[in-house]
């Protein structure tokens, strides 16, 4: 079955942001069958609201199998942007 002109190619690994438990802030989490090799890439990043960021990993902080799927998972570190300044409110 080919694919239509608009429509993007199914994604092998899944990003999400993950809350880091022992240092505070926030990781990137990464499931797929080659979790483990993204390091100092830049990938897509998927939001709770369903929006996609593009983060740049630093490095991996842990590799592992997800305890519900049995897939594979790895956290990664990640370049952290400053945040956009908000538009000054007139008094």
């Amino acid at each position: 079955m080919a694919k239509s002109e608009g429509e993007a190619p199914k994604r092998k690994h899944k990003a999400t942001y993950a809350t880091d438990k022992r240092n505070g802030g926030y990781l990137i989490r990464i499931v797929g069958p080659l979790a483990e090799c993204f390091a100092g890439r830049e990938v897509p990043v998927n939001t709770k609201d369903g929006s996609e960021h593009i983060e740049k990993l630093e490095r991996m902080i842990w590799t592992g199998l997800d305890k519900e799927s049995g897939g594979k998972v790895a956290l990664y570190k990640f370049v952290s942007k400053p945040r956009e300044a908000a538009p000054e409110v007139e008094f």
